[in-house]
């Protein structure tokens, strides 16, 4: 059986994508030598090259997260993907789950956590940094078991310290979650330093 329809010009032509400079919070612009990546021929998964690609990946990330931990990953998704996974590997239904709550990302890992079953306790200050005294108050309220906070607020280009939370949630015997999707690569991040 033959097509009735016949293929419209558009497809027999190349794609033309013209050459911006993006400067949202995201997409952005993507760096020459990562474009020039991106049209590689494709290896299978199974290819000893690239799981050779894959581990010279995981140093990158190691690297920029400034950590020795070898279970590092790249999350083959969105930052949103990540926030699920985040979800899924640390909150069991009746967890207590502190969310930080700055601007939008808060508000949406904490929807998350709460269809993950855990009992979301948000602390909002939309706009504004939290002082470390104003979280170690909440962590001694609310007793979490998982803390959520975003790094980097994109909603409203909010920076919340992060390097001494580690410290904190050790001491309280709770598991913290920084969002990094915004500030990883543009602001310094010592996870090994601050997990201490």
């Amino acid at each position: 059986m033959s097509s009735t329809i016949s293929p419209p010009q558009s497809l027999l032509k190349p794609i033309n994508v013209p050459s911006k400079t993006l400067m949202g919070p995201g997409p952005s612009s993507g760096a020459p030598r990562v474009l020039a990546a991106g049209a590689l021929p494709l290896l299978g998964h199974l290819h000893s090259e690239f799981t050779q690609i894959m581990d010279e990946c995981k140093e990158g990330i190691r690297y920029l997260f400034q950590t020795n931990n070898t279970v590092t990953l790249a999350v083959s998704g969105t930052g949103h993907a990540g926030m699920e996974m985040a979800c899924d590997n640390t909150i069991e239904p009746g967890d207590k789950v502190l969310v930080v709550t700055n601007g939008i990302w808060g508000s949406r890992f904490s929807d998350m956590a709460s269809r993950h079953g855990g009992d979301v306790v948000q602390l909002t200050n939309n706009g504004h940094a939290f002082s470390k005294d104003e979280l170690e108050k909440a962590l001694v309220e609310h007793k979490p078991s998982v803390m959520f906070v975003a790094h980097s607020e994109s909603s409203c280009t909010l920076m919340q310290p992060v390097d001494d939370l580690g410290h904190l949630c050790h001491k309280y015997d709770c598991i913290l979650i920084v969002d990094t999707v915004a500030s990883a690569g543009g602001a310094p991040l010592f996870m090994d330093k601050w997990g201490e």
